[in-house]
């Protein structure tokens, strides 16, 4: 995280956060002990979704999807899609752009994100994901 992001973080205070909507689906039909990790293909995507209000407020939603696709059948796996809501108070009255704003966002409810999601892998699927944190310096408001 740049410096300026690791300062902005300070000024901002996390007011409430939860999944606002989730939809997972295991369509596996075979045998886990068959399973081998080279048989799959595994697509995920992440994206932020920010939103300023009044009085100094802004939200970011993560939206997670991730499908897993068995390549010699053509075949889901499973399908799994989360929606995770951040709502979040400048403290600072630094004019701070609203791309920066969603950027610290991400970086904030990331960390609350990532083992939901690899814990519904963990126990609902027949493999294990996990997540390396995306370059948030891409994000923009």
């Amino acid at each position: 995280m740049s410096i300026k992001l690791q300062n902005m973080s300070n000024d901002i205070t996390i007011i409430k956060h939860y999944i606002k909507d989730l939809s997972f689906e295991n369509l596996c039909d075979v045998n886990y002990q068959d399973f081998k990790k080279d048989d799959i293909k595994i697509s995920d995507n992440i994206r932020a979704i920010f939103q300023a209000y009044k009085d100094d407020n802004f939200s970011v939603l993560l939206r997670y999807s991730c499908d897993c696709l068995f390549l010699e059948s053509k075949k889901n796996v499973f399908i799994l899609e989360i929606d995770y809501f951040g709502l979040f108070k400048k403290n600072n009255m630094s004019n701070y752009s609203n791309d920066d704003l969603a950027k610290v966002g991400c970086i904030l409810i990331y960390p609350i994100l990532k083992p939901i999601i690899e814990y519904i892998c963990k126990y609902g699927t027949p493999i294990n994901i996990s997540l390396k944190e995306p370059d948030f310096n891409l994000v923009k408001a």
